[in-house]
């Protein structure tokens, strides 16, 4: 018997972290009523499910969620979009499959415009609806703080779409039949990002301690939450060697020297790297980082200026992911 064409559709379902029933319901209540493909609407038959699982406890129940009868498994560490893309990159390119389609949230989005960066095709994030016209995928998405509804035509393949917030309210049962089409593992070491992470140069800080003379610099916002937040913080950069910088807010409030201040008010950097820790990201602040070589942010509010500012960020505690890249560090400069 030979083997399937590759479908058109694809939807990719992460199994390797919580709420994956809930993701799940939405790409199946989305290929059923939210996209046409050809003349009718729904598009479950044409599509398989791409599931990424770490745990090999859970790959039947995750089968059992796949929003479509055909399904492929990835196992893949936890927390590893990079092995995540690099397999999707991988499958497009041996099929040319026509449009991805991810659950909503930080990781589908990311996922979503890696594809579309790496295969030249095109992406958009919180699509309510989708159908496939004679030059593209016209999808439908909220405007203007959910006031308006915008149409928009990604042209280039694949179309890599995630879902609006309100699939996640689906309640469609997954496929009642599942057939599993391949079953195959990823490492590390398949990772070229993994890779070039064993290469990473440890900058020292210079031995002024001028915020302007910086080559890395560290930056606490408000987000750190109080005087003991902004500390811990300051003792995590002085362990990566780190210089140390604090928004006005923080300056205002005491937290910190004002002679840290970073932004209008304060010192203009330009590190080659920057990580701010807690910071919305307000103009004048930014002012005061722009020409750093990188931007990374942490932040709990995935929606905040700095998130969109940075070149890459984390949505998550800003104290706790400092610390913990404290620790990396730490153990990078003792092997």
């Amino acid at each position: 018997m030979s083997a399937p064409a590759t479908p058109r559709v694809v939807a990719v379902l992460d199994g390797t972290c919580v709420g994956v029933d809930r993701r799940a319901r939405a790409l199946a209540g989305f290929l059923r009523d939210g996209l046409r493909i050809g003349k009718d609407a729904g598009a479950a038959a044409e599509a398989v499910t791409l599931a990424f699982y770490a745990d090999s406890g859970a790959r039947d129940s995750l089968v059992e969620l796949a929003p479509t009868r055909d399904v492929r498994l990835i196992r893949a560490p936890e927390f590893r979009p990079d092995l995540m893309s690099g397999a999707l990159t991988a499958f497009e390119a041996g099929g040319g499959a026509e449009l991805f389609v991810f659950p909503g949230g930080p990781l589908g989005a990311e996922l979503a415009a890696r594809l579309a960066v790496r295969s030249a095709g095109s992406a958009l994030t919180d699509v309510q609806g989708a159908a496939a016209g004679p030059a593209g995928l016209v999808c439908r998405r909220a405007v203007y703080s959910n006031h308006l509804t915008g149409r928009f035509e990604l042209r280039a393949r694949p179309w890599c779409i995630t879902l609006d917030a309100g699939w996640y309210d689906a309640r469609i049962e997954p496929a009642s039949e599942h057939s599993v089409r391949a079953d195959v593992e990823l490492s590390a070491e398949e990772s070229s990002a993994a890779a070039a992470l064993r290469h990473v140069e440890l900058l020292e800080p210079p031995e002024t301690g001028d915020l302007e003379a910086a080559k890395f610099l560290i930056v606490a916002g408000r987000g750190a939450g109080s005087r003991g937040g902004v500390e811990r913080i300051a003792a995590a950069a002085a362990r990566m060697g780190a210089a140390f910088g604090v928004t006005r807010p923080v300056a205002m409030n005491a937290w910190a020297p004002a002679g840290r201040q970073i932004g209008v008010s304060g010192t203009r950097a330009a590190p080659v790297v920057c990580l701010v820790a807690g910071a919305s990201g307000a103009p004048a602040f930014l002012w005061g980082v722009e020409r750093a070589g990188f931007i990374a942010a942490v932040d709990t509010d995935e929606h905040a200026a700095i998130v969109h500012e940075a070149d890459a960020a984390v949505v998550d505690d800003a104290v706790a992911v400092v610390e913990a890249l404290a620790d990396i560090v730490a153990r990078e400069r003792q092997s």
